[in-house]
């Protein structure tokens, strides 16, 4: 077997020769980022139907948080590590074309709910379809762009997620304010609640880009067909993947603890402060989505896309760990930006901190991701990519939108003392995630060349780095 098939079938990144074509590449990149601005969306619309929900179902703020918060992160994380196999061995562009399907029907199945637990049941099947996506994606555009162009690559795709945000926002606002004055009736099924038609009218859309994945490339397949030679990427033993983790857990360890917990104040703070519009300010949910899905418009993209400039920046100037740098900056500046925003007297107050503090919130929506790419060898990404938006989202989705309600109900007793549970997380998370970041500066430079020297047992070690990977 040649040096390239044999770097091909360990999972090894193609060279330049054999990297698709810039027009198939941006092709994929742009459907990728589709599915993730949908992603989002589906997962962002429960945060302006709190108060409908609650008022419909008879439920308190803790049970909305174990709802969009622990049951979501929980089964997202379960999933995640089987799924990531079959995409590290497997046809990437399938597997994320069954997830899109999955969570786009249940999201629009949530919207025949009728009692709190099947609601429960259908954000499972949210969750279970999203997991697909991230580590797919990221491990598709990780081979189909070169090394220099990856992180930017990872960048816009990253720009999805405060996307989404924002028009998931907006989207829900305008929906949920039109089935307000227009109450919607399904034939066999009756009368919908507002809340209900926004659901489907939020999921049913998402499928269209089901149909736009099968025109997104996959490398794998390319290869076996334009090389007899070229095999499928053998599946690499969990042993492995956990001695390369045993190997660098100082690195790991920080790294995913540290922007779990920052995600904690980042998925608490983006599920309540609608509610904290509303219940502080008077505002109507509508309203709220509106106003707040056009902030998040603006300055999410700036956020995600400035913060993946700015850790390439520091990289082309030979900071390694610059992404890590962009991490630890992120979670100095968000308390000071969450501050005045959950303290402000008055809406008009409010609004600046919430274009500052929703920038933050994203801010390493790329960033996430690319650190992972540096830290994991290229086989085994998917599944390391898995782990991170595991434990980012059973720490961050799972612990922070419950924990708010937890404090709400138990700790103040008092659903208008939202903004002090909010704000009293997001300085906790932001304590805890800033010097676990700091604690992997020095262990970072070692993890990214363990990373890239590795290779399979029953391969040829290559005597140089791959070209374009260094660190």
């Amino acid at each position: 077997m040649s040096s390239t098939t044999t770097m091909q079938a360990s999972g090894m990144p193609c060279s330049a020769q054999e990297l698709p074509s810039r027009g198939r590449a941006n092709y994929a990149l742009g459907i990728l980022l589709l599915a993730y601005v949908f992603s989002i969306m589906d997962r962002q619309v429960l945060s302006l139907l709190v108060g409908p929900i609650q008022q419909s179902l008879h439920v308190n703020d803790s049970w909305m948080g174990l709802l969009h918060g622990f049951t979501f992160a929980a089964f997202y994380s379960l999933a995640g590590l089987p799924i990531a196999r079959l995409i590290d061995r497997g046809n990437r562009r399938l597997v994320i074309t069954v997830g899109i399907g999955l969570w786009c029907m249940a999201t629009a199945a949530s919207g025949l709910s009728t009692e709190f637990w099947h609601l429960l049941l259908a954000r499972v099947g949210v969750a279970v379809g999203e997991a697909v996506l991230l580590p797919g994606a990221v491990s598709l555009i990780s081979d189909l762009f070169p090394a220099e162009k990856r992180g930017r690559a990872l960048g816009v795709f990253g720009a999805g997620g405060p996307v989404g945000v924002g028009a998931g926002l907006l989207a829900t606002g305008l929906v949920l304010g039109y089935f307000n004055a227009h109450p919607l009736t399904l034939p066999l099924i009756g009368p919908l609640a507002p809340w209900q038609a926004t659901l489907m009218s939020i999921g049913l859309p998402g499928m269209l880009v089901l149909l736009l994945m099968f025109g997104v490339p996959e490398p794998r397949l390319d290869r076996e067909m334009s090389n007899t030679q070229a095999i499928k990427a053998p599946s690499i033993p969990l042993r492995d993947v956990a001695q390369f983790l045993r190997a660098n857990r100082r690195t790991f360890v920080a790294i995913l603890i540290g922007m779990g917990c920052y995600n904690a104040a980042v998925y608490g703070g983006g599920a309540w402060v609608p509610t904290y519009l509303v219940r502080e300010f008077g505002w109507s949910y509508a309203k709220a989505g509106t106003v707040m899905g056009l902030v998040m418009c603006v300055s999410s993209p700036l956020g995600v896309l400035g913060a993946s400039w700015l850790g390439e920046f520091w990289r082309r100037r030979g900071v390694v760990n610059g992404n890590l740098r962009v991490a630890i900056l992120a979670s100095t500046l968000l308390p000071l930006c969450a501050t005045p925003l959950l303290l402000a007297p008055n809406a008009p107050l409010a609004i600046p901190f919430l274009a500052l503090s929703a920038a933050l919130w994203v801010c390493l929506f790329g960033i996430g991701p690319a650190l992972i790419v540096e830290i994991a060898p290229a086989p085994m990404r998917g599944q390391f990519i898995a782990l991170f938006t595991g434990v980012l989202n059973l720490v961050g989705v799972g612990v922070g939108p419950l924990s708010i309600g937890l404090i709400t109900d138990y700790a103040l007793a008092d659903p208008a003392a939202i903004r002090y549970s909010i704000l009293f997380l997001t300085l906790l998370a932001c304590a805890l995630a800033c010097p676990l970041l700091l604690l992997a500066r020095r262990s970072f430079r070692l993890t990214t060349l363990h990373a890239r020297q590795w290779h399979p047992a029953n391969t040829t070690p290559p005597l140089n780095p791959p070209s374009g990977e260094h660190p």
